[in-house]
Parts: structure tokens; C-alpha cells; sequence
């Protein structure tokens, strides 16, 4: 084996950085705790040699501090969560595999799971204050409504759904739980629900919640401004003069199709939901970073 050197950024760019480990990475953790869950961390832990920032500064992500013991840095334009700074300063780094550039496979590397939602303090759950959802979700049986938050409560959410794990065992376009290793999916985590917009409510009395779009700007991705939590990826709605102002590949017939078939979709990242287990979901893994070719490019 020998040194591998790996380069992170942001989905946006604003933030890129450089890492060596003395091997390639084959295994990384995840932690079970509330804000790890939500925000999808990979971690592995900052080697001996530090990280050499190439572009910004750890000092112009935002932050976000939970338990007063770890500071969780995510890019305040894009919401990608980077890295964490413990508040002890004799200890390392934990960075986000999630947002290492290639080869790295998330999916593939061996997880070593750690039980921090064992640990103080808890995490308490937030009534939702929102307007309940009335909208009629698939399937035969009474619905079930899931409630959630991001991590600090800020922004809620209610979803008037069938039961998950009943639910989405059958593949349909809006019922059904992927997780994609696009650009912005691999680096954020995402696993995301397909309900009609008329099962989703949120409420965001703060007005924290910040959108995030790029590409074929069919969707944008909401984040909580607070602390970085990924909500939605709402259709954009733009008019056809907007649309016009795009780039080519914004134009072509399979985005104004794509644009069609999810106009009255909300999509939720499950991760924010209360009572659900992720790890029962069936999820649909879907290779978006082969699907969506020459879209993104690292910086």
C-alpha cells in the first residue's frame, strides 16, 4: 500500500481541500446519534499530516455546535456538510468521506458503525406547528402521519404518507425511498421520498430554510441555514422565459419531461423524519453519478 491522497470540496466549490492517508481508504465509520443521522456523515479521522485548505477557509463555513463538544462546519451556499472541529483542540478533525472526489465509493467502503445516540445529551423531538398535509398518499390502508425536524428545530415537517417499510416496497415513480451517488446526493446524503406536494407540509417559521440549485435547475435543494440539515428538492417552477436564460443542457427535451413529471412532487429526505428507521427502508441505490454524465465537474 501507499500514500493516497484524496481532494474534498463542496458541492458549490467555495470550499476545497486536500487530504493524504498513509493507504488508501478501505473502511470508514458512521454514527448512529441525531445529527450524524441527519446529515449523513462518513467519517474518517484527520490524519497526522492535517488538511491543506486549496481553496477558502474552514473560518467562512458556517457552523453549527450541538452538545458544546463538536463544531459541524457545512458550506452555508450549498449546504454540504465538510468537516467536524472538535472543541478540544488535541483532537483531530473528523472529516466527510461523503465529500471526497473520486474513486472513492461511499457505497462500497466497509462501515464501522459507533452508537453516539447512546450518548448525552439526547436529542428531543419538536411538535410540529405547521399546517397538518391532507393529501391522499398511495395505497389502500389509513394513512400515517410522520413528523420531523432538522437538528435544531428551526424547520419542521409533516407527512401524510402510507407506512414507510409497507409502502415503498413496490417500485413507483412517487412511491418509493432512493439514494443517488450523484454529485450532490453523495456529498449531502440524501435519501429521498417521492409523495405528492399536497402529503408535505413544512414550516419554517424563522425563514432559515436556503435553496441550493445547479445544472438543468429543475430542482433546489432547501437546507436549514442554521444548522445545515437537507430538507426537500423542490421543482424550481421557473417560466419558460426563465428557462430560456439556461444553459443548453437546461433546455433539451428529457429535463422539460423531467420538469413535467415532478411539478406536483415535494420530495423529503427521510433522514429529518421522526420514528422511522432508515436502516428498514427498502432503498433504491441509483448510480446518478453514470446517469447524469459531464454535469458536474470537480474543482
Amino acid at each position: 500500500m501507499s500514500e493516497t491522497t484524496y481532494r474534498a470540496n463542496c458541492h458549490c466549490g467555495k470550499f476545497v481541500y486536500e487530504v493524504t492517508f498513509p493507504e488508501p481508504l478501505t473502511k470508514a465509520f458512521v454514527c448512529n446519534c441525531s445529527i450524524c443521522t441527519r446529515k449523513a456523515y462518513v467519517h474518517a479521522f484527520e490524519p497526522e499530516g492535517g488538511i491543506k485548505v486549496v481553496k477558502g477557509s474552514i473560518d467562512d463555513l458556517d457552523s453549527y455546535v450541538f452538545g458544546d463538544k463538536y463544531d459541524h462546519k457545512f458550506c452555508g451556499d450549498c449546504g454540504s456538510p465538510v468537516l467536524i472541529m472538535p472543541q478540544d483542540p488535541t483532537k483531530g478533525k473528523s472529516l466527510n468521506v461523503r465529500c471526497f472526489q473520486g474513486p472513492v465509493d461511499v457505497w462500497a467502503l466497509e462501515k464501522i458503525p459507533f452508537d453516539g445516540a447512546s450518548l448525552d445529551p439526547q436529542f428531543v423531538e419538536r411538535p410540529f406547528t405547521g399546517t397538518e398535509p391532507t393529501g391522499e398518499p398511495l395505497g389502500d390502508g389509513p394513512p400515517t402521519i410522520y413528523h420531523g425536524s432538522c437538528h435544531c428545530g428551526a424547520v419542521r415537517v409533516a407527512l401524510r404518507s402510507q407506512p414507510l417499510d409497507d409502502t415503498l416496497v413496490r417500485d413507483k415513480q412517487s412511491d418509493r425511498v432512493v439514494e443517488c451517488d450523484c454529485s450532490i446526493c453523495q456529498r449531502n446524503g440524501y435519501r429521498w421520498f417521492y409523495p405528492k406536494a399536497d402529503q408535505v407540509s413544512v414550516h419554517d417559521p424563522e425563514g432559515v430554510l436556503k435553496f441550493y440549485s445547479f445544472g438543468k435547475f429543475i430542482n433546489k435543494k432547501s437546507f436549514c441555514g442554521k444548522c445545515g440539515v437537507a430538507f426537500s428538492n423542490l421543482p424550481t417552477n421557473l417560466s419558460a422565459e426563465e428557462i430560456a436564460k439556461l444553459p443548453p443542457m437546461a433546455q433539451t427535451p428529457e429535463s422539460d419531461a423531467w420538469r413535467k413529471r415532478i411539478v406536483n412532487m415535494s420530495p423529503i429526505n427521510t433522514r429529518v423524519l421522526y420514528g422511522v428507521d432508515l436502516d428498514k427502508l427498502p432503498v433504491k441505490e441509483s448510480p446518478g453519478y453514470t446517469l447524469i454524465p459531464g454535469e458536474y465537474v470537480n474543482p
